[in-house]
């Protein structure tokens, strides 16, 4: 509307200026109608207005005043960026979502007409998606797109094209739609959290037909993560109104047990006597539960209402599930575990990094190869550390991915940012996990310092003057106050049973009444062991 207004300003302007123009120096030449020249000069003039401003001067063509100022020279070749966009949710507080994708640039001519665009817009995408995910374990392709928009002409893949032409002048972003809950599909979903398709489909069917869901796994999984996702699409799904107590969340470390049972109990009431039901929230989230097998006869007990008016319920936790008897957390919620070992978790990391460096599309990384090298090499090194914990410690030091996504995209970034990560955070946490499971386990496994495969292995330049700047990993000393000993340590020459040996007094009795019994028999006193004498 802005350039349209200008135009019929500068139309103005020339007309009133040709009126007041005299006669001969009008420029007609002999036998032409006078005034007839003005008739081109308006677009020239306005062609030459517009240069500077919004574009390259334009040729006398039979234009409409909007095509004269936006559409594009057929000959001239235009730089479109392709963005995937997400649909703006703030459903959850403190909640931060990335709302715009970057896939690539495609060069289009101005003669470009939806076909064309369409198939460009495809390869972009396909070109993202080998990228981002070699392995093709997503389960993403061109079906997943539902349609773009270019300004404000969207363009819907199963549709009739738009009348309007494609290619505007100034128009340099193409925002592009995946296929998602309207559509019956979770491909935007699979998008924006780099979980695999299958799996999100299973998920979801799991949380639609019991309601109730709890999620465990090592820290660092990425388990809030999906909990909040899927805490929108079922919010999107209901089609209720979004407001701040749609869905509620409690962190079972800042808050206790009798708090979340009274919460539930008054919920259960006020669904009973059907009062305020606009208040009652669709989803609850139990971030951090310390005992999910109890969670689940909590929830039974103070949610009384009938079934399918109950809220749905997702929980979390870092704590492997202890089966009960009567495996009452399974008769209630159901159960997904996640493993460094497997997908999800396994493959997330690859996924993010790379989709990181696509995105990043700057002059400084213009050495791609190298980079993507040195990113490639991280999953390598989790999949070291989560080996040698698997090893040393306990579960409840394992490392998930997340602890990598900090990474910076730039070689020399790279190299100052793992310098510090691993001095000052992964030397000092696998310190307190190789303590932990020599307490509970004593030494499983030969000792092999961690730093000498980094060592080994650093990806980036002249990296040999940066091996003595990591720190080593000593082996964990054995306290006077640990539980357990490493298995070298105890000697084979004890004939007591594994069993007494939680218990010294029965230990020592037992070796006494022994004792006895070989000095009362005079054929056995010469046999009599060394240890015991000196005891006696």
């Amino acid at each position: 509307m802005h350039n349209m207004q200008l135009e019929v300003d500068l139309l103005k302007a020339e007309n009133d200026r040709l009126k007041v123009a005299p006669g001969p120096s009008s420029g007609c030449t002999p036998g032409q109608v006078p005034g007839s020249s003005a008739l081109s000069s308006p677009r020239r003039s306005l062609g030459l207005a517009l240069s500077h401003p919004f574009s390259p001067s334009l040729t006398d063509t039979d234009l409409s005043p909007m095509d004269g100022i936006s559409t594009c020279g057929s000959k001239e070749e235009v730089t479109l960026r392709v963005v995937v966009r997400m649909p703006p949710q703030h459903i959850i507080k403190g909640d931060l979502k990335q709302q715009e994708f970057f896939l690539g640039c495609s060069k289009v001519s101005g003669k470009v007409d939806w076909k064309m665009l369409d198939e460009a817009v495809f390869q972009v995408f396909k070109d993202y998606i080998s990228k981002m995910d070699p392995a093709s374990t997503l389960g993403l392709s061109t079906e997943s797109i539902h349609g773009y928009s270019l300004s404000h002409v969207k363009r819907v893949l199963d549709a009739e094209p738009p009348e309007m032409p494609p290619c505007r002048r100034g128009v340099n972003n193409i925002s592009v739609a995946l296929k998602g809950l309207k559509e019956k599909c979770v491909d935007s979903l699979v998008f924006e959290t780099l979980i695999p398709k299958p799996m999100m489909q299973h998920y979801i069917s799991l949380l639609l037909k019991h309601r109730r869901l709890v999620l465990s796994g090592p820290s660092g999984t990425g388990k809030t993560y999906l909990t909040n996702r899927l805490a929108e699409y079922l919010v999107e799904r209901s089609g209720r109104e979004v407001t701040d107590g749609i869905v509620s969340t409690f962190n079972m470390h800042q808050q206790s047990c009798k708090d979340l049972q009274l919460y539930l109990s008054n919920l259960a009431n006020q669904i009973d006597r059907e009062t305020g039901i606009g208040d009652v929230p669709l989803v609850i989230l139990l971030d951090d539960l310390s005992e999910a097998g109890s969670i689940s006869e909590l929830v039974n007990g103070a949610l009384t209402c009938k079934y399918h008016k109950c809220p749905y319920i997702i929980g979390t936790t870092n704590q492997p599930v202890k089966m009960t008897p009567n495996h009452g957390l399974h008769l209630s919620f159901r159960m997904l575990t996640f493993s460094n070992n497997v997908e999800p978790a396994n493959g997330f990391l690859v996924r993010y990094l790379r989709r990181k460096l696509v995105e990043s599309d700057s002059d400084v990384n213009a050495n791609k190869e190298e980079l993507l090298r040195v990113l490639d090499w991280v999953p390598k090194l989790w999949y070291h550390l989560h080996t040698f914990l698997e090893k040393h410690s306990t579960s409840d030091f394992l490392i998930g991915p997340c602890f990598f996504l900090s990474c910076p995209i730039g070689i020399e970034d790279f190299r100052t940012w793992f310098i510090d990560l691993w001095n000052n955070s992964i030397i000092p946490y696998l310190q307190e996990g190789a303590k932990d499971g020599i307490k509970v386990h004593g030494q499983k496994a030969a000792w092999e310092d961690p730093v000498e495969w980094v060592r080994d292995t650093l990806p980036w330049p002249s990296a040999q003057q940066d091996q003595s700047k990591l720190y080593h990993l000593p082996p964990p000393s054995v306290g006077p106050h640990s539980t357990a000993s490493p298995p070298e340590d105890r000697t084979v020459k004890d004939s007591i049973p594994n069993s007494l040996d939680s218990d010294p007094l029965m230990a020592m009795l037992l070796k006494l009444q022994e004792a006895a019994n070989y000095i009362e028999s005079p054929d056995r006193e010469t046999i009599l062991d060394p240890n015991l004498q000196a005891t006696l």
